[in-house]
């Protein structure tokens, strides 16, 4: 582990700290916010730190969450993407997801997906881990 692993596991651990956690079906997950909070095609984005933001979608009643990082230019937009038929389209460049997979359409890229669920009016999502950007790997 080097420094840049120690400072940013420290941001991302105290973000993590602060939302109520249950276990369900042997998963570790976060109350992320109140069903009413997610508004139907309208992106939100939840921030974690730097590297790990997740937007969530609401497209058809179904709710969706993947990574909010473009891994085509890094780029923290894809909250503010354009939703149609379970796929979000990058706002930047438009590069197109499935919200169910997160693999690119066209391409190999592919955002993170994270399981969410609702509950009595709650939001749940498969807690996120910390993981190095795919993008660093090379330095």
């Amino acid at each position: 582990m080097n420094a840049y692993d120690n400072e940013d596991n420290f941001e991302f651990e105290q973000s993590i700290a602060t939302y109520q956690k249950a276990v369900f079906h042997d998963k570790q997950y976060i109350q992320l916010c109140q069903s009413g909070d997610i508004f139907p095609q309208k992106g939100k984005n939840f921030y974690f730190d730097e590297d790990v933001q997740i937007a969530v979608f609401r497209d058809n009643h179904e709710l969706f969450a993947v990574s909010n990082i473009c891994p085509h230019q890094y780029a923290a937009v894809i909250c503010n993407g354009f939703l149609e038929e379970k796929t979000v389209t990058c706002p930047l460049h438009g590069w197109i997801y499935s919200l169910e997979s997160g693999k690119a359409l066209g391409s190999n890229a592919r955002l993170l997906t994270y399981h969410i669920f609702e509950d009595e009016g709650l939001v749940w999502l498969e807690q996120p881990k910390k993981t190095r950007p795919l993008w660093l790997e090379n330095f």
